[in-house]
C-alpha cells in the first residue's frame, strides 16, 4: 500500500477523519444489522439526513483535492475597506 503524505497541518485532522470514518462504517453496519434483525427499515427521514451530511463531507473532501498549489506569497487584499 502506498504511503500517504499529508502536510504537517493535515496529519492530525487526516488521522482524526480516518478514525471517524472507521467508527462511522462500524456504526452503519450495526444499524444495517439491527434493521435486518428488527425486520424494519431505517426511518426515511433519518436516512435522508445522514445521506445529506455524507454528501456534504464528500463535497468538502472533493474541494480540498482541487486546491491549486500557490507558489506566490499570499498577502492581505488592500481594497481600502481596511482603513474604515
Amino acid at each position: 500500500m502506498p504511503t500517504i503524505n499529508h502536510t504537517p497541518r493535515q496529519r492530525p485532522v487526516a488521522a482524526a477523519l480516518d478514525q471517524l470514518l472507521t467508527d462511522a462504517e462500524v456504526t452503519a453496519r450495526a444499524i444495517e444489522d439491527n434493521a435486518h434483525e428488527d425486520r424494519k427499515p431505517v426511518d426515511f427521514l433519518a436516512l435522508s439526513n445522514w445521506r445529506r451530511r455524507l454528501n456534504a463531507i464528500n463535497d468538502a473532501l472533493h474541494n480540498a483535492s482541487m486546491v491549486t498549489p500557490s507558489y506566490l506569497p499570499t498577502y492581505p487584499s488592500c481594497t481600502g475597506k481596511e482603513l474604515h
